[in-house]
């Protein structure tokens, strides 16, 4: 099995509006790179556009990729990608960039394209879209601008908002292994040629996983006091391949072991740069709970390496795959 890492390369605290566009979290990511080193697991660092824009960037994140110790590839934010626009906000706060007209989008993508094309010295193949905002108009936008593989998709959850005008996408029955997709549907498989790996998000509760009842329960009342505290005793909530600061070594690894059974070739890990700094996020205000994250990667880590995981980049396990469908043309 093969591991991806794909961190949310972004400015500070990106949950606060308020706060300036700072990137002071990218100079904190080369310990995490030593770390990665370490277990050979190259990490994939989807980059948005101020981060590239910064001169941390062609210190820290240049070098690593020119030295294929990890990938560089592109993360949209629309609130702080040019061209900026009135629709790069609203009353319900930041945009999914599903939100954005198409040919807005298609502006945006081309901007942070060129950008990191012009540092890297060759077009990003990796994408994903901020706030997991990916929708069916983006895929040939995606295409065009030479991306070969997203990791968008968040299989068994929807980030659409029913009290409100419908705000993200729905991808609650997307493959939970990689797949292609649809033109018409980045939830679902078919013949368009951008490959789709989504971050493992299975339920390792196998009662949960073989029933599509109490699945389709635990959906309608997740936000009950009732579920929150059965979830709390028998993880029947999706869980995430993602280390939050309540996620356990206990369970990440329950999330690999369950993707090993599964037979997936591979599992996808993701978080933000943000995180691994102290008070860079809700997630980890301490040096302290910073500490913790890294303690629990290393541990989860020499479990995978125990388990003969090999790491990879996302774009290195997408193109063997694209190569094989003919639509990998570099």
């Amino acid at each position: 099995m093969k591991l991806i890492i794909t961190i949310d390369t972004e400015g500070d605290n990106q949950w606060d509006a308020g706060l300036p566009r700072s990137t002071d979290n990218i100079r904190f990511i080369p310990r995490f790179q030593e770390l990665c080193d370490r277990y050979h697991f190259p990490p994939t660092y989807l980059c948005t556009y101020e981060v590239v824009d910064s001169t941390a960037f062609d210190e820290i994140l240049l070098p690593l990729h020119k030295s294929r110790r990890a990938e560089v590839g592109a993360h949209l934010h629309p609130w702080t990608n040019p061209p900026l626009s009135k629709w790069d906000r609203g009353d319900n706060g930041a945009a999914y960039p599903s939100e954005l007209p198409a040919d807005l989008f298609t502006q945006k993508l081309e901007s942070l394209t060129a950008l990191l094309a012009a540092k890297l010295g060759e077009t990003p193949r990796s994408y994903r879209a901020g706030r997991w905002g990916l929708s069916a108009a983006h895929i040939p936008a995606l295409l065009q601008c030479g991306y070969i593989v997203d990791c968008s998709v968040t299989p068994l959850l929807s980030w659409t908002d029913p009290g409100a005008r419908e705000r993200g996408q729905d991808f609650s029955d997307a493959p939970v292994s990689p797949y292609f997709v649809a033109w018409g549907d980045p939830a679902r498989e078919g013949a368009s040629g951008l490959l789709e790996v989504p971050v493992t998000i299975l339920h390792t509760n196998a009662i949960m996983r073989h029933s599509p009842l109490l699945r389709g329960a635990y959906r309608r009342y997740r936000k009950t006091l009732a579920a929150r505290m059965l979830n709390r005793a028998f993880w029947i909530a999706p869980q995430w391949f993602r280390p939050f600061s309540d996620m356990s070594v206990a369970r990440l690894t329950a999330v690999y072991e369950t993707a090993r059974r599964l037979g997936l070739p591979a599992v996808e890990m993701m978080f933000h740069s943000s995180e691994l700094m102290p008070d860079g996020s809700p997630h980890n205000l301490t040096v302290e709970s910073v500490d913790h994250l890294f303690t629990r990667l290393d541990r989860l880590f020499a479990h995978l390496a125990g388990r003969k995981v090999e790491g990879i980049t996302l774009s290195a396990f997408a193109e063997p795959l694209c190569k094989a469908r003919g639509t990998c043309d570099r």
